[in-house]
């Protein structure tokens, strides 16, 4: 078997850009986490929170149920739910083992790239 130096090349820029995404994402997503979280944003999303919770109970829902549509409204401005969400949606990745199954899917798609070439 013939290795193909192109094969090897592309390996490496898989590696390099693997490596440069591991040393810049989680900055850029604590960046933005601290963003939406800071003091001010917080205490506007508590008060209308409670608003949207006293807004459905005067309305005359059940309280159980206006809690479980709270807790819904909060977990859709919940930054981490929303991403979780997001890679879920796109595809196999469930937010639980998110590097592991990223590296795997990574490693599977190279080495199909590697046996295709050997074709």
């Amino acid at each position: 078997m013939d290795i193909d130096t192109d094969d090897i090349d592309d390996v490496e820029e898989l590696k390099e850009v693997m490596q440069t995404l591991n040393d810049t994402v989680p900055s850029l997503i604590s960046g933005i986490v601290e963003a939406i979280y800071n003091t001010e944003d917080s205490e506007k999303l508590a008060k209308s929170t409670a608003n949207f919770y006293k807004e459905l109970v005067d309305a005359g829902m059940d309280e159980d149920k206006a809690y479980e549509l709270t807790r819904d409204f909060m977990q859709s401005r919940d930054i981490t739910s929303v991403i979780k969400e997001v890679l879920s949606d796109a595809g196999s990745f469930k937010g639980e083992n998110f590097d592991e199954d990223i590296g795997e899917e990574i490693k599977q798609k190279v080495e199909r790239k590697m046996e295709e070439k050997e074709e």
